[in-house]
């Protein structure tokens, strides 16, 4: 780990585990008992892993990881669930698609430990809500059909779920959006150029107008790749 991860555990077998939690590594950033006070402790903290128990006081595991997957959070942490040995969740199964994994316990400190890493390195995709406005506003601002738009969808995914990756382009949000589209970043920078001069040339400007207000610059007339991916991920983090 580049940094000491944060981590917040949210019922009864979760701090039954916290010590292990920093045998592994993780500092552990706040402990609640109830699903309520998890959210509180979430916005407080701005942890890098929710570590929750299946079931909670309040509102059970998966909805709890739901939950926050619709949150205004400048970096969506991972999120790992306890669940007895040999039950079945039910919504257990989509959870992959809120970047969200699940480990059986009891668990060993090495299971868990296992456990983490996976949950860390599971990409956090939008949730479907945010993904389809997420392709409305790009409609919206004309940006066209191409593997740009592809590169650009996956950038602002990815500065959604880590607002700090907007300040680290070419060092880190590049390279990530660029690999899922088997692309090279240079290349993936240059496919975002290309759609973000394509929709600002033959776009609606009232549309674009709408969207980006007076923040772009007139001599310009466009935004900077940077910029439309930070305004995009701010829309989508704040909508609703």
């Amino acid at each position: 780990m580049d940094r000491t991860q944060r981590a917040v555990a949210t019922g009864e077998g979760a701090i039954a585990l916290s010590g292990a939690l920093e045998g592994a590594g993780w500092s552990l950033a706040g402990i609640a008992a109830s699903a309520g006070a998890a959210l509180a402790l979430l916005r407080d903290r701005q942890p890098d892993l929710m570590l929750l128990d299946a079931v909670l006081p309040g509102m059970d595991g998966v909805a709890l990881a739901r939950r926050i997957r619709g949150m205004a959070l400048n970096v969506q942490p991972a999120i790992l669930l306890l669940r007895p040995r040999g039950l079945r969740l039910p919504g257990e199964d989509g959870l992959i698609d809120f970047g969200a994994t699940a480990l059986a316990t009891p668990a060993g400190a090495g299971e868990l430990a296992q456990a983490l890493e996976a949950a860390r390195a599971l990409p956090i995709p939008l949730p479907p809500d945010k993904a389809a406005r997420l392709e409305a506003l790009m409609d919206a601002l004309g940006i066209p059909d191409h593997p740009g738009r592809a590169c650009l969808r996956r950038a602002v995914a990815l500065a959604w779920a880590d607002r700090r990756l907007v300040g680290a382009l070419r060092r880190r949000l590049y390279p990530a959006a660029a690999q899922e589209a088997g692309l090279r970043p240079e290349q993936c920078e240059r496919a975002i150029r290309h759609v973000i001069d394509r929709a600002f040339r033959t776009g609606e400007i009232e549309q674009q107008h709408k969207i980006f207000g007076d923040t772009i610059d007139a001599r310009r007339g466009k935004p900077t790749s940077g910029e439309m991916i930070a305004q995009l991920a701010e829309e989508l983090r704040w909508e609703g």
